[in-house]
């Protein structure tokens, strides 16, 4: 009798060239419908995922913003509860999430509960309401340092605020966030995680300083105005866990490589001589962004293995607090 192929093994599938030009938003729903093959059983194989909780379901999510944006995003819950790291990953610029599905599911299978946000202008966030009324589509060659600021103070803010709500229903621990960006979403990225950071308690309520550890891969110098050299010499961030990612041959290799050594003697400084909490990889290749990604073999294990290393969950260290809505 044909068995049922569960997530992870059709996402292992996804190999084949035309399943890799297929939307997310397509392969999440293909992944969420079993698909019958003629194939054993694996030994002590888990539940179908049919069978497992909605909530822990890997799935397109639609989000509106302050400014009345509505956001396509893709989320891959994590089956830790509390002990679950979160995962805010910002795509490139004139980029969409679609790239990403081989990362998002390796996080998620590693523990972490993921999240990519399509941000205004891209992907299936093409549309925004004017102030008639009238419901126009972005135009990226027109889109300037506001746009970029709105994607910092609006976009990314509503992806934190949907990661509340799973916070406070206990299927992931905010105060464990971590951000990976890609080229220029390398910069939104860090913009957004530096705000985060001026954002203080009252009284006994978090409300910021919860990105914990930073990943930014084949980084740009510029988007918009926005200098990648801002972010990454935050006073804040520069003493998180930051990795930097890029291909040794690639257009961003030589300014991956000054940002990492500029970022490490800061480092150096900080802690009297020894670095902790800092990785910079360059594969000898000429990829970047999501193609560095997903065809150099090295690249994802190494992103999910500094995560795993840097970001730790206990009651001492970034312990699971409930957040005020």
């Amino acid at each position: 009798m044909p068995q049922r192929m569960n997530v992870f093994q059709f996402a292992n599938s996804l190999c084949c060239p035309t399943l890799k030009l297929l939307p997310l938003v397509i392969l999440l729903g293909v992944l969420a419908t079993p698909i019958s093959v003629h194939a054993q059983p694996r030994p002590g194989a888990a539940a179908d995922e049919e069978d497992e909780d909605p909530a822990l379901k890997p799935r397109p999510e639609s989000l509106t913003t302050k400014d009345n944006v509505k956001l396509s995003t893709f989320y891959f819950p994590s089956k830790l509860g509390k002990e679950g790291a979160p995962v805010i990953l910002v795509h490139e610029w004139k980029g969409q999430a679609a790239p990403y599905l081989k990362l998002c599911l390796t996080l998620r299978k590693a523990g972490f509960a993921v999240m990519v946000v399509e941000y205004r202008g891209h992907g299936n966030s093409k549309k925004y309401t004017d102030r008639s009324g009238k419901e126009e589509d972005y135009n990226i060659s027109t889109m300037g340092r506001q746009d970029v600021e709105a994607i910092v103070r609006y976009d990314i803010e509503e992806v934190k605020k949907f990661l509340k709500v799973e916070n406070n229903a206990g299927r992931l621990n905010l105060n464990a966030l971590c951000m990976i960006g890609v080229k220029e979403g390398a910069i939104l990225a860090g913009y957004w995680a530096a705000r985060d950071w001026k954002i203080p308690s009252v009284g006994r309520i978090k409300q910021g300083q919860d990105v914990k550890a930073m990943v930014y891969i084949s980084p740009e110098k510029n988007l918009n105005g926005l200098a990648m050299n801002t972010a990454v010499t935050d006073a804040n961030l520069i003493r998180l866990p930051t990795m930097i990612v890029a291909g040794k041959a690639s257009p961003q290799g030589s300014e991956a490589q000054r940002m990492g050594s500029r970022l490490e003697t800061v480092k150096k400084k900080l802690s009297r001589g020894t670095v902790t909490g800092f990785e910079l990889t360059l594969p000898e290749t000429n990829l970047s962004g999501p193609a560095l990604i997903n065809e150099d073999s090295t690249v994802i294990p190494k992103i999910v293995a500094f995560l795993k290393e840097n970001v730790r969950i206990s009651r001492t260290e970034n312990p699971w607090i409930e957040r005020s809505m």
